[in-house]
């Protein structure tokens, strides 16, 4: 229900605008962690051989180097292409 005062009308709808406009936060970003390294431990494990966990390693170092660059959006892109492809 809205509120009658100008000032409180006026507050409710620029937080209303403001939480359209904005990503919604995360309530456990713990959570979200253990489900990224779940993730990334079955990625690691899903194949055989070392020629399969040395490509792993690759990869990762290769990410970390980017981010260590601040070069997240090159990340990204390689990501995007990946699955879009």
């Amino acid at each position: 229900m809205p509120s009658e005062n100008p000032v409180d009308a006026l507050k409710e709808r620029v937080i209303d605008t403001v939480s359209k406009m904005l990503p919604p936060i995360e309530k456990d970003a713990e959570e979200n962690r253990v489900e990224i390294w779940n993730d990334l431990s079955r990625v690691y494990y899903k194949y055989e051989g070392e020629d399969w966990k040395k490509a792993f390693r690759d990869v990762m170092k290769e990410i970390s180097d980017k981010i260590t660059e601040e070069r997240w959006e090159t990340i990204y892109r390689k990501l995007y292409r990946e699955v879009h492809a």
